[in-house]
């Protein structure tokens, strides 16, 4: 229960982040314009979240999906190391795309490793499924939490990035934003949600559909072991 809990604190808070922001960061069109749905969409995705939470919370409460869900928000601290180096370091091209590809292999072995595990002690491939889809989605919250976070209060972070800072260089002139910080926010913004859905649930569903498969298919291996000949 208490994983669930804090599950839903997280989106709780991100929810509210997801407001904060669009107040701190105004466009020329706000409160309208793109940058208005997006920070609607995203909300919308964060309370759908909570209300599923609530709707299958005895499903959830069980100690195999708790569980998972507890491992999943661990695993979710790895993305927290990887956007805190590229946001604080400020590693320079191709060593950030290096970083990131390691840490995002790693997490997807852990998950792919937890729906192999579940899918081979309960041989049913429903389980492989539930393992990778609650992992990677509590890894996704935390990876959401952490980008919203750096927005309202890291901010200064996000515009000393030198890659950030070429990059503005070289759109301001052909966009519309007020600021550098202001188009980060939300950038960002679409980053953190990316995390929660794609690189989150969807992923996890993704590898869990593999590990259950494979975790299935080692559960019906059975191994012989002759005696040994004395």
């Amino acid at each position: 229960m208490k994983s669930v809990s804090i599950l839903k604190s997280i989106l709780a808070i991100s929810a509210i982040l997801v407001l904060l922001i669009c107040f701190l960061y105004p466009t020329f069109s706000w409160p309208t314009g793109l940058e208005a749905v997006e920070c609607l969409l995203s909300f919308a995705i964060l309370l759908i979240s909570i209300f599923l939470i609530g709707r299958f919370r005895t499903q959830l409460y069980k100690q195999r999906e708790q569980r998972n869900i507890t491992v999943g928000l661990y695993i979710g601290f790895l993305w927290t190391i990887e956007i805190c180096i590229n946001n604080i370091i400020h590693p320079g091209l191709p060593l950030r795309d290096i970083i990131d590809n390691i840490f995002w292999a790693l997490i997807a072995c852990l998950i792919l490793y937890l729906s192999i595990r579940d899918s081979f002690q309960t041989k049913s491939l429903f389980y492989g499924i539930k393992a990778g889809f609650l992992s990677g989605f509590s890894s996704g919250a935390i990876a959401c939490l952490t980008a919203l976070i750096l927005i309202s209060f890291g901010m200064q972070l996000i515009v000393k990035d030198p890659l950030n800072i070429k990059e503005w260089s070289d759109i301001k002139n052909i966009i519309q934003y007020p600021n550098i910080a202001v188009y980060f926010a939300y950038q960002t913004m679409a980053g953190a949600i990316m995390h929660l859905v794609i690189l989150g649930a969807i992923m996890g569903v993704i590898l869990g559909i593999i590990g259950g498969i494979a975790g299935k298919l080692l559960s019906h291996v059975k191994i012989k072991v002759e005696p040994m000949a004395y």
